[in-house]
């Protein structure tokens, strides 16, 4: 019998179960409810294995709808009142992982998204906001140049939006988890929220903060001249994050711009870079994944990807057993000639050694 706590979902229905890798290690899940990190050390010449550890893992709660109120990621979307609100969609991609980490007596929550086969843990869940803040979206809309297939989602878990784009809407931020270490990493501290809306987007930034929470909401101006609104707030695995200071509910630093995509990828056009750091990310078209539900989406490469490696210890044991040849010397073979007259007169201080004889 296992000394390890069982999944709190079962193994025909955990998705985490195998061999997952990305360039710096692999990652096994066990269906029993064990957990271990395998490091690529060495340039990846050497597999370094690690101590099992007994790990959960459960339905993200679904978010909060229309009301803009504060909700942790974790728990059940709740309305002001404290009450479960019914209407929320628990989203099927979407999952928050529980490691018990060595000598620690609290799992560490880790929130991330399975889609096709691959984990993310800076993924957004779509929020629907009310209308009366002039967010509803028309049936009618259309994406502009966005292509208009409506494919479903390929085997990648990627998705091209369509006439009536699945993207629009608020994409709220439900991940802060950077990486998958052997030891409980910080909450990042700041990312970015997405407002697709037609072919226009909105690009908001939230930070951490030690605020009291509110459900309030942060409103803005579209570009053609509509009123906008977000939630001021946005709590996610106990840390709090904000896109507007203080006690104000406006929102005035914000990117937006156009986007277009196709073949699993979005191209924005910044109509003006407002954030330090993100030209480099409008400059080229931006992977993105969409769960087959339309309420989860990734952007960027996955931190982990499954891998094609059954028996991980085989895979262990078989690599660490190769032997490679000694690497190629920096420097190629020198034919050497010393002056040695010169090196004598060196030690003589400057004469030679027949001089002064």
């Amino acid at each position: 019998m296992s000394a390890f706590p069982q999944a709190a979902i079962s193994q025909t229905v955990n998705p985490l179960v195998g061999v997952w890798a990305n360039g710096s290690r692999f990652v096994e899940f066990a269906p029993d409810g064990r957990m271990r990190m395998v490091l690529k050390t060495y340039y990846a010449f050497v597999y370094e294995d690690r101590d099992w550890m007994p790990y959960t893992i459960k339905p993200l709660a679904g978010v909060a709808q229309g009301d803009g109120s504060a909700q942790d990621s974790n728990v059940a979307a709740q309305s002001p009142s404290g009450n479960l609100d019914p209407a929320s969609p628990v989203s099927n991609a979407t999952f928050v992982l529980t490691l018990q980490y060595p000598k620690e007596k609290h799992g560490a929550d880790i929130p991330l998204a399975v889609i096709g086969d691959a984990i993310y843990f800076r993924f957004y869940r779509k929020m629907e906001l009310p209308a009366s803040a002039g967010n509803a979206t028309s049936s009618g809309s259309t994406t502009g140049n966005v292509s208009a297939t409506g494919e479903p989602a390929n085997g990648a878990g990627n998705a091209v939006p369509s006439a009536t784009s699945p993207l629009d809407g608020f994409w709220i931020a439900a991940g802060n988890t950077d990486a998958l270490r052997l030891y409980r990493s910080d909450p990042i501290q700041e990312f970015f929220c997405y407002y697709f809306r037609g072919s226009d987007y909105y690009r908001i930034r939230y930070w951490a903060t030690d605020a009291r929470p509110k459900a309030v909401q942060a409103s803005f101006t579209g570009r053609n001249g509509e009123p906008l609104a977000v939630p001021k707030f946005i709590p996610i695995a106990g840390t709090l994050y904000t896109c507007v200071t203080s006690t104000g509910k406006v929102l005035r630093n914000y990117e937006s711009g156009t986007f277009t995509g196709a073949s699993g990828a979005l191209t924005f056009k910044p109509s003006a870079i407002v954030f330090a750091g993100t030209a480099a990310a409008v400059r080229e078209p931006l992977k993105y994944a969409l769960s087959a539900d339309g309420t989860a989406l990734a952007l960027g490469e996955p931190y982990l990807a499954r891998s094609k490696v059954a028996d991980l210890s085989a895979e262990i044991k078989a690599h660490n057993a190769l032997r490679r040849p000694p690497r190629k010397p920096i420097f190629g073979f020198m034919k050497l000639d010393f002056h040695w007259d010169e090196i004598e007169k060196i030690r003589n201080n400057g004469v030679a050694p027949t001089e002064g004889k």
